[in-house]
């Protein structure tokens, strides 16, 4: 028989941890309306109403479910081994979590060895790895080894990712740079990528959200910690991968601003840090009490995924009922385009951002309202 362990949340909320379930219960529970796995507190969390406990107590008398299929499992170590802890401080290369398959590919671990070695940057060595093993993969079905794969041969695989239509531009120039780097580091045949032509970039325009559809984002977001994420993450134009890895230690109320630790490129910079966000970072802290890292993970020791901050925006959008094609990176887009739109020199912003060329700033000035809203259309003046 099921069991229920029920907690009172905030903002009537029911905190719902099910044990002892099979998949009639499971099922159940998700058609209860409003309700939300929340994978870091490992509990279910739904709307406390009479209707929702009411479904709750149908559970629970369900009869019980038939034992699930036994699976096979190595036994527990009774002596395991402590799991190494992670230092704290400044990036050190290779000091991350492992890359590549276990057993990886011998060739991927060289390639991976020498990006560290380069002191590339973790979202660098995990993009070249991925890429890697999408090749492999490709020339596996083929019978073909990557040492003796022939320059027509790796030219047809970019050809065939570049026409399928799944991937971006930018993927494709990736996946280049890292079939470049295989044959002309690893495996010293350079003339089977020297003339790799280079997939032009689409000039596109990043999607922006206005000020108001921010503010509905935020509102909409009850859980305390997902809401300090997102009002962190936009109030200082992070990427996902540097709000989620920031420690506690980087929080700095007296001078009011945010140390971002090996951001892109590996490249350390300060950011705002905005009196609102501070306020709420403050009733979060008081909440979880977190040690080192700011926003930790199902485990403690280690950070929240950015797959799982790219979960809690999407389901915050669904929720405020945005259809634009928004992402967790539109929150920095729209940090950017705001603080240009109140007159903030592009300079700054270049630097708050973390851009090493001014040219990527300046995108921000064909989709900041306040430009376009200055120039009229030569339809308005026909008088029509």
């Amino acid at each position: 028989m099921a069991t229920l362990t029920i907690e009172p949340g905030q903002d009537a909320k029911l905190w719902v941890a099910l044990t002892r379930f099979g998949e009639a219960e499971l099922a159940r529970i998700k058609r209860i309306p409003g309700a939300r796995w929340i994978p870091e507190r490992k509990r279910w969390q739904m709307p406390d109403t009479p209707a929702t406990r009411a479904a709750l107590a149908e559970i629970v008398a369900l009869p019980p479910s038939p034992p699930p299929q036994m699976i096979a499992v190595r036994p527990k170590d009774p002596h395991p081994s402590p799991l190494p802890t992670r230092e704290r401080g400044r990036y050190v290369p290779g000091k991350d979590k492992p890359l590549t398959l276990n057993p990886p590919h011998p060739f991927i671990k060289q390639v991976d060895d020498e990006l560290v070695l380069r002191g590339m940057a973790y979202g660098t060595r995990k993009a070249y790895g991925q890429h890697l093993r999408n090749y492999f993969d490709w020339l596996k079905v083929k019978q073909i080894l990557p040492e003796q794969a022939t320059r027509e041969q790796v030219r047809a695989y970019l050809v065939e990712l570049a026409s399928s239509g799944r991937v971006s531009a930018a993927y494709c120039r990736g996946a280049r740079s890292a079939i470049i780097f295989l044959y002309v580091t690893t495996l010293k045949q350079r003339e089977k990528v020297g003339d790799l032509p280079r997939m032009k970039r689409p000039s596109q325009l990043p999607v922006v959200l206005s000020r108001e559809e921010v503010a509905k984002i935020l509102k909409v977001t009850s859980f305390l910690k997902h809401k300090a994420l997102l009002v962190t993450a936009y109030s200082a134009g992070l990427r996902v991968g540097e709000v989620v890895r920031l420690k506690v230690s980087e929080i700095d109320s007296k001078r009011m601003t945010i140390r971002v630790t090996a951001g892109k490129g590996a490249k350390d910079r300060y950011t705002l840090l905005s009196e609102t966000a501070l306020t709420i970072l403050r009733e979060y802290f008081r909440a979880f009490k977190p040690k080192d890292w700011l926003f930790p993970g199902e485990e403690r020791d280690d950070h929240l995924s950015e797959r799982a901050a790219q979960e809690i925006f999407r389901d915050a959008k669904k929720k405020a009922g945005i259809l634009k094609p928004a992402t967790f990176h539109t929150l920095r887009h729209s940090f950017a385009t705001h603080l240009l739109e109140d007159g903030v020199d592009m300079r700054y912003i270049q630097e708050l951002l973390g851009h090493g060329n001014i040219r990527t700033t300046e995108r921000y000035t064909h989709v900041s309202e306040s430009a376009l809203g200055r120039i009229k259309s030569p339809l308005d003046k026909l008088g029509l």
